[in-house]
């Protein structure tokens, strides 16, 4: 197949590797300029493709100093321009920051063709964004989190630090669900799920993002360990998965936190699955293992940092993620204190309004919806006519 692959970070990068290995056509495209990785990118430019240090040939969780071999794939086309980059592909994958996604999608959703897969990762219900910007009418997916985890280590080289065993997607709509899974299981191992194992709508997708709790609470928990280090350690650097995740009060949080997200889910007509079980489906082929002990396990291969509050694990999945999931549970009449504490803590502690900045029924142009014309419109692309 042919596979353009939209943001040249850490995720995208890696994922084009991956394409490229696995023997589909692939293209690259950068949206952004000047902003990151353009070191990055002008060096894949130069070389007609991207190196790659995959870490997972020498073991599931492998400690990220541990190296395995450098190789190298080269790619079909690796541009600056939409058009050329999206016309023509059998899929679309979307690898930016989702706090940019209405702005991208006024770019480039008028390139989308009849029938291509376009795969939002990760997708807190943007799709309905580029819906909205495309005259066409492509099949769209949301993943609920990257089919790896990986840095861009120098300009023109990723690593692959862990790769994910199984990943759900979701469609919109999704009665196009089928068709989608079609295209989706060829593309990696981990896509190629039983279609009991993929969510229902982009809304289940959206609160089975991790990133809602690990990424939120860590960060928080984090904060004062940052503070310290930065007044008493300024050469040393904490690690939110492995110092802030290993603390009693985050995993308090982390409990509340996910009890508010499964009452949604329930509300949403979703299997209400634990943060924890949603991890060992993602990381395992081994159902029957305990769940926080694979999470534990994962910390070996996580690298240190974030190195300040002020970061994407904060600005993207706070507003992104916790406010939408606060949007749905106003919507269905469902508390969400212990989601709200954090919005409005971590708001305070950058001074933004991580509500007005965030993504909302509203802002999606689904206000004042009842829970059963927003299922409606997941289900079928289309709003039920006021009577």
């Amino acid at each position: 197949m042919i596979i353009t692959i939209i943001g040249a970070g850490n995720a995208g990068s890696a994922c084009a590797f991956m394409a490229a290995e696995a023997g589909h056509k692939v293209r690259l495209l950068k949206t952004s300029n000047r902003i990151t990785h353009d070191d990055h990118f002008e060096a894949m430019v130069r070389n007609k493709g991207i190196y790659c240090i995959d870490n997972t040939k020498k073991g599931h969780f492998t400690d990220s100093a541990d190296d395995a071999e450098k190789t190298f794939q080269p790619l079909e086309l690796i541009t600056r321009d939409p058009k050329e980059a999206i016309e023509g592909a059998d899929v679309v994958m979307i690898f930016i920051q989702t706090t940019y996604h209405r702005a991208l999608a006024e770019r480039i959703a008028k390139y989308f063709q009849d029938d291509q897969l376009v795969i939002l990762i990760p997708g807190y219900a943007g799709s309905i964004f580029y819906n909205q910007f495309c005259d066409n009418n492509p099949i769209f997916a949301e993943g609920e989190s990257t089919p790896n985890d990986a840095r861009v280590v120098e300009s023109g080289t990723v690593k692959v630090l862990f790769k994910n065993v199984r990943n759900s997607l979701s469609f919109f709509p999704a009665t196009r669900t089928a068709e989608g899974m079609a295209i989706a299981s060829r593309l990696f191992p981990a896509y190629n799920i039983e279609m009991s194992s993929v969510r229902k709508h982009i809304f289940e997708s959206a609160l089975h993002n991790p990133n809602i709790i690990v990424h939120t609470v860590g960060q928080y928990v984090m904060y004062p360990m940052l503070e310290y280090c930065a007044k008493h350690h300024p050469d040393e650097v904490p690690y939110m998965y492995r110092d802030a995740l290993s603390t009693k009060m985050a995993w308090l949080m982390i409990e509340k936190l996910d009890a508010e997200k499964m009452a949604v889910l329930s509300a949403l007509g979703c299997e209400p699955i634990p943060y924890l079980e949603a991890c060992l489906f993602r990381n395992e082929q081994d159902m029957n293992q305990d769940p926080r002990e694979v999470f534990e396990s994962y910390k070996i291969s996580s690298p240190p940092g974030p190195d300040s509050f002020d970061n994407r694990y904060v600005t993207e999945d706070v507003p992104m993620g916790l406010v939408l999931l606060s949007s749905l549970g106003e919507t269905l009449g469902i508390n969400t204190p212990e989601c709200d504490r954090l919005i409005e803590m971590s708001g305070g502690i950058l001074a933004r309004d991580f509500y007005a900045e965030g993504r909302t029924l509203a802002s999606l142009g689904l206000a004042e919806l009842t829970r059963e014309e927003l299922l409606h419109f997941v289900e079928r692309k289309e709003l039920r006519a006021k009577i």
